[in-house]
């Protein structure tokens, strides 16, 4: 019974948590962004449209047009430096958004086990069967390198180290850590002063 509370507990309870520290160029501090191109180069498939869809989810309840790399410039194919200013300057963006994945990391610990029975009565007889199931909670983190290029410049705005972390049965899939990142990222953005 104890054991089957805890991992209900583990299962239901808890959330990821982002910590973020950022950098702030000293000419770029009163500036303001309202079109924002996001790029996630070095993340799989399935994280970035999680990351890209709570980001510009996030960023469009603050009056901020979200536009990602991948719509703007489809990653099958070629663009030069040129050619890529460009399309962003035609395109109107004031800023680039750069979200590095960095180290992290897994790990999983044994918790118990659940033990399930039943039970049948037949006549003078009873038989009866159990089956155990291993319960196991587990523990992740994630490091991520965040900088924001103001396009009028060319040079970063501010720079961001964040690390998501979790641990639990439900709690660190892919989608709750896109969805803590998301949030810390705008709004550490809104207590800047980089969007409103």
């Amino acid at each position: 019974m104890l054991h089957s509370e805890l991992a209900t507990k583990l299962l239901i309870t808890g959330c990821a948590t982002t910590k973020i520290q950022t950098h702030i160029d000293p000419e770029h501090k009163n500036k303001t962004y309202t079109k924002i191109l996001v790029d996630v180069p070095n993340a799989n498939f399935e994280f970035k449209e999680l990351l890209f869809t709570k980001l510009c989810n996030d960023l469009s309840k603050r009056s901020v047009e979200c536009i990602t790399k991948d719509d703007l410039f489809p990653p099958t194919r070629e663009y030069s430096e040129p050619k890529v200013f460009e399309i962003i300057e035609q395109s109107g963006i004031d800023g680039w958004l750069i979200i590095g994945i960095g180290s992290g990391g897994s790990s999983s610990q044994y918790i118990g086990s659940q033990t399930f029975g039943s039970a049948t009565v037949y006549g003078n007889t009873i038989s009866g069967s159990t089956n155990s199931m291993a319960t196991y909670s587990y523990n992740r983190n994630q490091g991520y390198s965040i900088t924001m290029f103001d396009m009028e410049t060319k040079y970063k705005a501010f720079i961001m180290e964040a690390s998501t972390s979790a641990s639990g049965l439900a709690n660190i899939t892919n989608t709750v850590f896109a969805e803590s990142l998301a949030k810390k990222i705008v709004n550490e953005m809104f207590t800047t002063g980089f969007i409103e």
